[in-house]
């Protein structure tokens, strides 16, 4: 992979995150609601599905290091909302755990961050090779 395949996947993970982040404080903030059932994003393994099915089944040959390799486009990959009604917690028919909700908001929260540094070293890592180490 190049650093734009690699940027593109980083942010398209980063905007996953960004509405896993929605969706959780939406099952926080409907914590008391009766017959409200959570809901979760799933993007990890729509991720991996989307690489598997686009590497290419042949490699291709170049003859030159100057040509243009293959690469994965990320332009589908999209994150969906799940919505779990296979579980009740209580007797209002409300599935939401707040302690879980809780350290789920964090993890994303955490992870984001992770992702948004990698995302600002790759785009340092750009800006370096554009300007060849000069500044």
């Amino acid at each position: 992979m190049d650093i734009l395949e690699i940027s593109g996947l980083l942010e398209k993970y980063m905007d996953a995150k960004w509405l896993r982040n929605e969706v959780i404080s939406n099952n926080i903030a409907n914590v008391d609601t009766p017959n409200f059932k959570r809901s979760d994003v799933v993007f990890e393994d729509v991720l991996k599905n989307h690489l598997k099915e686009s590497a290419p089944r042949l490699a291709l040959t170049t003859t030159s290091e100057k040509h243009i390799k293959a690469s994965r486009s990320s332009v589908g990959v999209k994150p969906r909302i799940v919505v779990q009604n296979d579980r009740t917690l209580r007797n209002d028919g409300n599935n939401v755990d707040i302690d879980k909700e809780m350290v789920k908001l964090v993890e994303n929260a955490l992870s984001y961050n992770i992702l948004a540094e990698q995302l600002q070293r790759q785009f340092s890592l750009l800006r370096s090779a554009i300007t060849e180490g000069r500044r």
